[in-house]
C-alpha cells in the first residue's frame, strides 16, 4: 500500500490564509485557489521589482545631473592645478574586492614637482593612473584646471590625455624600430597645428633641451638607459601638457644616472614644468618641491615609511657624494670667474658651462642656487638677474 503524501505548509501558505481566509491544503492536494493566488502574486511582485528598479534608475539618474551641475559650478572656484577629492580605487580579483586607494585628498598648484613615495602595494601607482586620465576612480573626484575629469567619456578622457598630460613609463615605452627623434614626432602626428618640417624642428628643439639633439637618430637599441629616458621625457613635451606625470622615473636606472635623469627634471620645473612622480626611490624626494608618503592606499603624516629603494647607508653616501660634487662646483665656479675678471657682467650659462657635466649632473641643488649662495655667503660679491651674473 502507496504512503500518502504529506504535503508542508510553506510561509506563502500562511500569507494565503492570513489575506483570503482559506486553506491552501484541501483534502491532502494544494488548493486550486492558492494555486491562482500564488500565481497572480507572483506576477504582482515582478511588476513591483520592475517598478522599483525604474524608480532607483529615475532616482540615480537625477542624482548624476545634480552632480554635474554642482561640479560645472564648483570649476568656476577651483585655483589648483589639480584637486582629488575622496578618491577610492577597489578591483575585483575574482570574487575579492580589493581596495587599491581609500580616500585620499591632494592638491598640485602650477609649477610643482610632487613626488609621491611609497612602497610596492601601496596604491601610488594606481594614484598616478588616475590622475593621468589611465582609469577611473570606484569612488570620489579628479579636477584638472578645474574640470572634472572622473565624469568623461572615453573618448573625452583619450583627448584630455593627448592634450594636457604627458606620460614617462618605467620602461621609457619607445618604439624601438624608430629613432629618438621619430618617437618624440609620434605624439605630434596626432596635431594638425604643425606641418612636417614643423614637427621636426619641434621635435630636434626638445631632443636639445635634454641634451641628446647629436643622439636622435639612434634608436633605442643604441641608446642606454639614461638616454632612452631623456627621449621619452622629451616626447612627454611635444604637445606641451599642463602636467607630465613620471612612474618609477629612476626604477631601471642605476644610481648616478637616476640622478642625472633628477637633475633633468629639476631643470625642467624650474623652467615652469609641473611634475608628478611616483616613486619607491627616497633620492627622489631630494629634488621635488612636495613630498607625499603612500601606504596601504592612503597618504600618510607619519614621515618616512619602509619598504624604499634607498636605504640609509645609500642615502648617506649618495649625500656625502653629492656634497662633494657641490665644493667641486664651487671651486671650478671660482677659477672660471678668477679668469674673466675685470667683467662687469657674465652670463650664468656660461659659468655652468665651465664646470665638467659630470659634476653639473650630479649636484644636491640646482646651479643657479648654489650661486646664489656663493654671494649670500659674500663669497661672491655681485647680483644675479634674470640670466646674468652682474659684479658690483
Amino acid at each position: 500500500m502507496a504512503k500518502p503524501i504529506i504535503i508542508e505548509k510553506t510561509s506563502l501558505m500562511e500569507q494565503y490564509e492570513e489575506e483570503t481566509g482559506r486553506v491552501s491544503i484541501w483534502k491532502g492536494e494544494i488548493s486550486t485557489h492558492f494555486k491562482k493566488w500564488r500565481k497572480k502574486k507572483q506576477k504582482d511582485d515582478i511588476k513591483k521589482q520592475k517598478l522599483e528598479m525604474l524608480s532607483q534608475s529615475r532616482k540615480e539618474r537625477k542624482e548624476i545631473k545634480s552632480e554635474i551641475k554642482q561640479d560645472k559650478e564648483a570649476e568656476k572656484d577651483y585655483d589648483h592645478l589639480i584637486v582629488v577629492e575622496n578618491l577610492h580605487k577597489t578591483y575585483l580579483l575574482g570574487t575579492t574586492a580589493v581596495a587599491a586607494l581609500r580616500g585620499v585628498d591632494l592638491t598640485i598648484d602650477k609649477g610643482d614637482f610632487v613626488d609621491i613615495m611609497g612602497p610596492s602595494g601601496s596604491g601610488k601607482t594606481t594614484l598616478l593612473n588616475l590622475i593621468g586620465g589611465l582609469d577611473t576612480p570606484t569612488r570620489g573626484k579628479i579636477f584638472l584646471e578645474g574640470r572634472n575629469i572622473s565624469m568623461l567619456s572615453d573618448n573625452d578622457l583619450a583627448d584630455m590625455r593627448r592634450e594636457k598630460i604627458g606620460f614617462v613609463f618605467q620602461f621609457y615605452n619607445l618604439l624601438p624600430q624608430m629613432t629618438g627623434l621619430e618617437n618624440v614626432m609620434v605624439p605630434l602626428h596626432f596635431s594638425g597645428n604643425l606641418s612636417r618640417r614643423g614637427k621636426r624642428k619641434k621635435a630636434m628643439d626638445l631632443l636639445r633641451t635634454v641634451g641628446l639633439e647629436e643622439r636622435g637618430h639612434h634608436t633605442p637599441s643604441e641608446l642606454s638607459g639614461g638616454e632612452q629616458q631623456r627621449v621619452a621625457i622629451a616626447r612627454a613635451f611635444a604637445n606641451d601638457p599642463a602636467i607630465c606625470v613620471l612612474d618609477e622615473p629612476t626604477g631601471d636606472l642605476d644610481s648616478k644616472t637616476g640622478i642625472m635623469i633628477l637633475n633633468l627634471i629639476r631643470d625642467l620645473n624650474r623652467k615652469g614644468a609641473t611634475f608628478i612622480a611616483v616613486s619607491h626611490d627616497a633620492a627622489v624626494s631630494e629634488f621635488a618641491s612636495k613630498v607625499f608618503h603612500m601606504r596601504d592606499g592612503k597618504l600618510t603624516h607619519e614621515g618616512k615609511i619602509s619598504g624604499l629603494k634607498e636605504t640609509e647607508i645609500m642615502e648617506l653616501k649618495r649625500k656625502q657624494e653629492s656634497e662633494l660634487n657641490k665644493e667641486k662646483c664651487k671651486s671650478k665656479i671660482f677659477n672660471y670667474l678668477f679668469a674673466n675678471q675685470g667683467k662687469t657682467e657674465i652670463k650664468v650659462n656660461d659659468i655652468k658651462n665651465s664646470v665638467p657635466k659630470g659634476i653639473i649632473t650630479n649636484l644636491p641643488e640646482h646651479f643657479n642656487d648654489i650661486l646664489k649662495e656663493l654671494i649670500e655667503e659674500n663669497n661672491l660679491n655681485g647680483k644675479i638677474e634674470g640670466d646674468k651674473l652682474f659684479f658690483k
